[in-house]
């Protein structure tokens, strides 16, 4: 590992353009996976100016109004603009890399701007073509024909399109926070025998000592869209009438869209909305275990902050193996997901009746996450990939 100094040895400071298309805030954008990413990069370099870098996001995304966020999470925003006005705006930031999280089709007007600019694709959840029909293929309960809403994955095949050319070929390099979605990536991005190295999450939850509650409690923490499937949570929990479920989340799309509503639910079941901060941490830490139902995860930051909080898992998504290694995994089951609601009960009956091996597997969460998706690993992989992408 090369000893890490300021990424660049320029008398200015680096400026670090990060492009995406969700931002993580409530009042902006879509709350999900590639927003909290932007966010945790915000946390990163703007709160440790010592690092010499000064990130920017980029929103690439059309259809918000002009001038309606001026900065998010302490970071200035570029929003997308019709006519000149956008390329114009990156040209004069003279941005030293960008970062892109993940990969959309509407990345590529940002990239076709700054043609000299270095490109590090953070691949955080590419889909192929087998996963995005799985994802395609998902159902609500009693209705086998109608698609709900939020199942088509984006095309992004046309990244390749940029690595065959030459000039940008020497200029794009790959990070992930899990090698494991290496064939993954190769199949989504269009792009064989891909050269993809590890770059982690950065994962600050700091829950200190852990104290679990008195009555047992499970927690489902994702958007309560038809691609995470919450009926399988919710229909877990008409077998626990004594176990307290909740839903940490919020359905993303309109109302006059098909969608799961959660209505005539059980008892035991709470609806929270979106938590986020210490009140996500305090109920993370007092949980018993966090349920997994999607259809798809990359590597669920949901996995690795409930790990944090000692707090096993219960999934039909093995990602990395990290389900069956901190928690239990019931086995990849399609459509609507009804059919794997046994093996749901007795993985959760399991977990719920083993105090001693809910401990243990919590601790060795705990000890992974805090040892592998951390703020420097992060760091030292980030500082690599910098130098390999402006080397080229």
């Amino acid at each position: 590992m090369t000893e890490r100094i300021p990424l660049s040895r320029r008398k200015r400071r680096v400026k670090l353009g990060v492009v995406a298309n969700e931002f993580f805030d409530l009042g902006y954008s879509r709350m999900g996976g590639f927003g909290w990413a932007t966010r945790q990069l915000a946390r990163c370099f703007q709160g440790d100016p010592s690092l010499g870098v000064d990130p920017i996001f980029i929103d690439a995304e059309s259809g918000r109004p002009n001038g309606s966020q001026a900065t998010l999470h302490g970071v200035p925003v570029i929003q997308r603009s019709e006519g000149t006005e956008f390329e114009e705006r990156l040209r004069d930031e003279r941005l030293d890399l960008l970062l892109s999280i993940d990969y959309r089709k509407n990345y590529r007007r940002v990239f076709k701007a700054l043609p000299k600019t270095p490109i590090l694709v953070w691949a955080r959840d590419p889909r192929g073509p087998a996963d995005a029909e799985r994802i395609r293929a998902v159902r609500l309960p009693g209705d086998p024909t109608t698609q709900p809403a939020g199942l088509e994955s984006p095309d992004t095949t046309s990244l390749s399109s940029f690595v065959s050319r030459r000039w940008w070929s020497r200029r794009v390099v790959f990070g992930t926070p899990s090698l494991s979605l290496r064939e993954r990536a190769e199949k989504g991005y269009g792009i064989p025998r891909l050269d993809l190295a590890l770059l982690p999450n950065i994962i600050d939850l700091d829950p200190g000592h852990v104290v679990k509650g008195d009555r047992p409690t499970v927690v489902f923490l994702a958007r309560l869209d038809p691609y995470k499937r919450p009926w399988l949570f919710a229909e877990l929990a008409r077998h626990f009438p004594l176990v307290e479920f909740l839903f940490l989340g919020q359905s993303h799309h309109a109302d006059n869209e098909v969608v799961w509503r959660p209505d005539n639910l059980p008892a035991n079941v709470r609806l929270m909305g979106h938590v986020d901060g210490d009140e996500k941490v305090r109920i993370l830490t007092r949980a018993w275990v966090l349920v997994n139902t999607s259809i798809h995860e990359g590597l669920a930051v949901s996995f690795l902050e409930a790990l944090s909080c000692e707090t096993p898992l219960l999934s039909c998504i093995d990602t990395e193996e990290v389900a069956s290694r901190f928690g239990v995994y019931v086995g990849s089951y399609d459509g609507t997901g009804m059919e794997a609601i046994p093996a749901f009960v007795r993985g959760l009956r399991e977990l719920l009746d083993g105090r001693d091996r809910r401990v243990h597997l919590g601790k060795e969460g705990r000890e992974w996450v805090a040892r592998t998706h951390n703020r420097e690993r992060f760091l030292d992989a980030f500082h690599d990939l910098c130098l390999a992408a402006r080397t080229r």
